[in-house]
């Protein structure tokens, strides 16, 4: 009888771990879209989003802000630990800044994947992002592309 309770003790306390997030991590919510895409957002705590959406046809990614940009098309992306670099964007909207080169999305991808922390300004606006841990929504978003069975027309 001992060893059934003991069992059983172990089997819920694995189970709450295994789902619990680990503490630090940023909480990424996940949307699938109606063109089915699956959209991944990062908000912080003034209101301001990363956001990464992810078909079988590619990736983009961007900002949203909580107020109204004033209209630019480069934005300064900093990791820390890393660099810095402007990169190019494309306003969507009075909030929205998608990013609109190759290089700034890879390099933007990349911070997500190795800083601890991510900042941006643009348009008057600034924004940071605690994203330590986020590489394995990276990992999620690419895979959305790679994998042939979300298309299977891709073959």
């Amino acid at each position: 009888m001992r060893t059934t309770i003991t069992a059983s003790t172990i089997f819920v306390a694995l189970t709450t771990v295994g789902i619990t997030p680990i503490a630090g991590q940023p909480q990424w919510a996940e949307r699938a879209l109606d063109n089915g895409a699956t959209e991944f957002r990062l908000s912080n705590d003034e209101g301001a989003s990363i956001i990464l959406v992810c078909a079988t046809q590619g990736l983009s990614a961007g900002f949203e802000f909580p107020t109204a940009l004033e209209f630019t098309e480069r934005a300064s992306v900093r990791g820390i630990p890393g660099e810095r670099q402007n990169i190019p964007v494309a306003p969507l909207g009075d909030r929205m800044l998608q990013i609109a080169g190759g290089r700034g999305l890879d390099f933007t991808l990349g911070l997500l994947r190795e800083a601890a922390n991510l900042s941006v300004r643009a348009g008057g606006a600034r924004a940071s992002f605690e994203v330590f841990g986020s590489g394995s929504t990276v990992a999620e978003c690419v895979g959305l592309i790679e994998d042939p069975t979300q298309n299977p027309t891709r073959r």
